[in-house]
């Protein structure tokens, strides 16, 4: 049924004023190959539709991918109202939005076939120098089409793509694993992942040689890659959401210096092709640059429409959901500004150190207050500016406030990983629980 969204709309509005309908489809298609051999090929299609009412000051949710009751559905939505929360906002009317490019016709112009033919040359890549390497790999791409509706005339469709691409390198030596992810991924097409391979096969490199670590206070240079984990205090810090239900850390300290003065964090929807872009976000809301953090000071906090009602200011475009969802506060792309030491620079720096490129776990402890612990998964020891080898079963911990306060360094390139662009740091001082007896 074709405009479905359209009847919908028109339906709902024979009941409420304060209507909005969501609409998407889409198709991936992916390839997977385990244990050095093609797994599958799979290809997935959705297509549904989401309603939003305001019904006597109550909010109502309802979704489906069953086209064939559009009635239903607004019944469903309307008697959900009668329960629901308390709006404490109007959908937006239609907007000036900025140009933001987030399809790339040459993701649904390349085979799939090709996408199979990069994975077996990557894995033959890594075979070639070890063939007791076990590698997994995957290579998907995607298109759809999102729409969104709503009772002040709002009507926008964004069509966009997809690219992930990644490899996996288990190596297995008698009573020692260990496992080295590489990717990348993006709306724009990405095929090379020969390079991805490389820096796996050269961290494998430097990791043959295990030694011993004994536990006390380093200096400690963290790679682009395995920031995410001390990322996380401030993005759940910044989010509205959890400001909302009292339960940030940085509740009431805008305008207040939080961490080092070199700091700068944003969130920013409007980078061309980037991961998760988007010119206007789930609820009509145009996409923007928002600083988090400028020179160490707390600038913002990220909101949707509700959340940013009840806490009586504006969405700063955050609003993040798919149609069988509600929104919430959600980030875009998060970028941390560079510094100015080559990464080099940071490693030949170092009497005795560690360098961090992948950690296990999530940051275990309080995350929310800014307490990390977690394992080393892929670690190496630092003498004299030179990295010696792989340090095994070793944990840092400490407070994530505490070592935004404690940097020598930030590097002067920053890195994508995901919808992550960060450089590495070079921290002062961290405890480490060392291997040694």
């Amino acid at each position: 049924m074709d405009k479905i969204e359209e009847k919908i709309l028109e339906q709902a509005l024979k009941h409420t004023a304060h209507v909005e309908v969501i609409y998407e489809e889409g198709e991936t298609r992916s390839v997977s190959f385990e244990n050095n051999k093609l797994k599958y090929i799979n290809t997935k299609s959705v297509r549904g539709v989401g309603l939003r009412v305001i019904k006597d000051g109550r909010i109502g949710f309802s979704c489906t991918t069953d086209f064939r009751k559009p009635e239903k559905l607004v019944a469903n939505a309307l008697e959900s109202a009668e329960f629901g929360q308390i709006a404490a906002f109007d959908f937006p009317p239609q907007n000036n939005y900025p140009h933001v490019t987030v399809f790339d016709r040459d993701v649904i112009d390349f085979p799939i076939e090709k996408c199979v033919s990069i994975g077996k040359e990557a894995i033959e890549r890594a075979l070639a120098v070890d063939s007791g390497y076990e590698c997994s790999a995957g290579i998907g791409k995607g298109h759809g089409k999102q729409r969104l509706l709503n009772s002040k005339g709002l009507d926008i469709t964004i069509e966009s793509t997809s690219v992930g691409i990644g490899i996996e390198i288990l190596h297995i030596k008698g009573q020692s694993l260990l496992s080295i992810g590489e990717g990348e991924s993006s709306k724009r097409l990405a095929t090379d992942l020969n390079k991805h391979v490389d820096k796996a096969l050269n961290d494998l490199k430097l990791a043959k040689k295990e030694v011993k670590l004994k536990t006390g206070d380093y200096p400690v240079v963290v790679t682009a890659k395995a920031m995410d984990v001390f990322l996380s205090t401030f993005e759940a810090g910044c989010n509205g959401k959890l400001l909302q239900k009292g339960a940030s850390p940085l509740t009431n300290r805008l305008g207040e210096k939080i961490i080092d003065a070199r700091v700068s964090i944003y969130d920013d929807a409007t980078i061309d092709l980037a991961d998760m872009s988007y010119p206007v976000d789930s609820e009509g809301v145009p996409a923007r640059r928002t600083p988090l953090f400028e020179k160490g000071v707390l600038k913002n906090y990220i909101f949707d429409l509700q959340t940013a009602g009840i806490m009586k200011t504006q969405s700063t475009g955050n609003g993040n959901r798919g149609f069988s969802s509600q929104p919430s506060p959600g980030y875009s792309n998060i970028l941390v500004e560079t510094g100015d030491m080559p990464f080099d620079s940071m490693v030949k720096d170092i009497k005795c150190g560690i360098l961090v490129d992948q950690v296990l776990g999530g940051g275990q402890s309080n995350v929310l207050a800014g307490e990390f612990s977690v394992n080393i998964d892929l670690g190496y020891l630092i003498e004299n500016g030179e990295i010696i080898g792989r340090v095994k079963d070793c944990m840092i911990a400490g407070n994530v406030f505490d070592l935004f306060n404690n940097i020598v360094a930030i590097g002067d390139r920053a890195e994508w990983h995901g919808s992550t662009k960060v450089p590495p740091f070079y921290f002062k001082s961290v405890n480490v629980a060392g291997n040694a007896d």
